[in-house]
């Protein structure tokens, strides 16, 4: 039997975070997350003990460590104590998806009022 404390429940998910480690910054797959950690899709050049900064969801600049890794996945665990999960998972905002039309007859391609001729 180990003496380590039981571990918290994990819940699969499908989410994208920011992994900023130094002077790079990735996207990473979250594959399953709890209040104290999360399994990610390694990208690659993670190790063991690392210090990262984590932004998922609403949840900016959570401060996590490596605490195992593989070829293709890495555990974080998250150093200063539990996260918010609903915060967690909501959609985060990676800036505007793109320009606002603002002028000519794009604008005003779903417009329920709009001329159609034809």
């Amino acid at each position: 039997m180990s003496d380590s404390p039981p571990r918290e429940p994990r819940s699969s998910v499908i989410l994208y975070a920011r992994i900023d480690q130094r002077d790079r910054s990735v996207e990473a797959r979250v594959r399953n997350l709890s209040v104290t950690g999360a399994c990610i899709d390694n990208p690659g050049e993670l190790t063991k003990g690392d210090l990262l900064e984590v932004t998922m969801g609403s949840l900016t600049g959570l401060p996590a460590e490596v605490m195992w890794t593989s070829a293709t996945l890495a555990g974080l665990h998250f150093t200063k104590g539990a996260i918010d999960l609903a915060e967690a998972r909501r959609p985060r905002d990676r800036g505007a998806a793109g320009a606002k039309v603002s002028a000519g007859w794009f604008n005003n391609i779903h417009h329920a009022y709009r001329r159609r001729d034809g």
